[in-house]
């Protein structure tokens, strides 16, 4: 996702962190479904660390509160590009939506590079497995963001 100049690429673990790149800078976060008074401006960031993987330290680091500010205007703007990707991915009530019209067909790509059709099953969280349809071999398994960027380019190819 590109946003306020920044190409932002993460993915979500199964403990709720994000962990991606943005800017040039790694990150990682933990967000909730609701905002609250330990959030960046009370947002769904309660923890945010970046990283200058060049430098070899954190640009900013937030544990319900500042441990490092970004100091730059450059740090800044990365701080709200990252602030406005976190808050837009999904929250629970989303993939709940979502689980509720399964299985979505889809298509995987074998190593030979020929595509076959599978089936995609999300869960109530956001993971789904992308497996065989008759057989019911499991191909892979996704983060919720990954599942995210798929429903959205389908969507935007229809």
């Amino acid at each position: 996702m590109k946003t306020k100049n920044h190409e932002i690429k993460a993915r979500q673990t199964r403990q709720g962190w994000i962990d991606g790149t943005a800017g040039g800078y790694r990150f990682q976060a933990k967000i909730y479904d609701e905002g609250s008074e330990f959030g960046i401006n009370e947002s769904r960031v309660s923890k945010l660390w970046v990283k200058d993987e060049a430098q070899h330290q954190a640009i900013m680091n937030y544990e319900r509160g500042w441990d490092v500010r970004p100091k730059t205007a450059a740090h800044r703007h990365l701080l709200e590009a990252l602030l406005e990707y976190l808050e837009a991915l999904p929250t629970a009530d989303f993939w709940e939506e979502i689980a509720e019209g399964q299985p979505i067909p889809t298509w995987v790509r074998m190593r030979s590079g020929d595509e076959i059709p599978a089936l995609m099953a999300i869960d109530c969280t956001g993971w789904a497995k992308v497996y065989d349809p008759q057989t019911r071999l499991v191909y892979k398994n996704l983060d919720p963001i990954t599942v995210l960027d798929l429903l959205e380019s389908n969507a935007g190819g229809q």
